[in-house]
């Protein structure tokens, strides 16, 4: 498979994952708003982000498996999977150490400062996990080909 037929195969994936990922998205914000105006730890809500959280990492395994079926280098696989179990990392991080800062009060905005940290270092280890696997296989392409105006039907 040609990178062209690639991209459009995983920007349709990613854009169907998008819906879903929209969809679970609103009750998170409702059970993380929940979370953070209640006075103490709400089981519900809890378990409705932690829930949320699970029904997000499974569109990411889903959109993992749609990528990694387009190479057949073992290796490359292992990349992508990393690579996307990054991302999904990332994303919780950042909503955890958001909401976590907001509980306790912005006297902890050193929370925010070190997510920040790891976000970035999160991003420059993505971006050298995308450089290895275009090494193994050129003919994947990397995250940030994988947009619209690459798109060739």
């Amino acid at each position: 498979m040609t990178k062209q037929e690639r991209i459009n195969v995983i920007y349709k994936s990613n854009v169907k994952m998008a819906l879903l990922q929209g969809l679970i998205t609103f009750p998170m914000s409702f059970f993380t708003v929940g979370l953070i105006r209640s006075d103490s730890w709400n089981g519900w809500y809890v378990t409705g982000v932690f829930v949320c959280l699970l029904l997000l990492g499974g569109s990411f395994f889903k959109a993992n498996r749609v990528e990694a079926k387009l190479t057949e280098r073992e290796d490359a696989k292992i990349i992508i999977a990393r690579r996307n179990g990054s991302l999904f990392t990332l994303f919780v991080i950042f909503i955890l150490s958001f909401a976590l800062t907001i509980k306790l009060g912005w006297m902890y905005a050193w929370i925010l400062g070190v997510a920040v940290g790891v976000l970035y270092g999160g991003y420059r280890l993505i971006r050298k996990q995308d450089e290895r696997l275009s090494d193994i296989d050129p003919e994947h392409p990397m995250l940030k080909e994988i947009r619209l105006d690459n798109v060739r039907d």
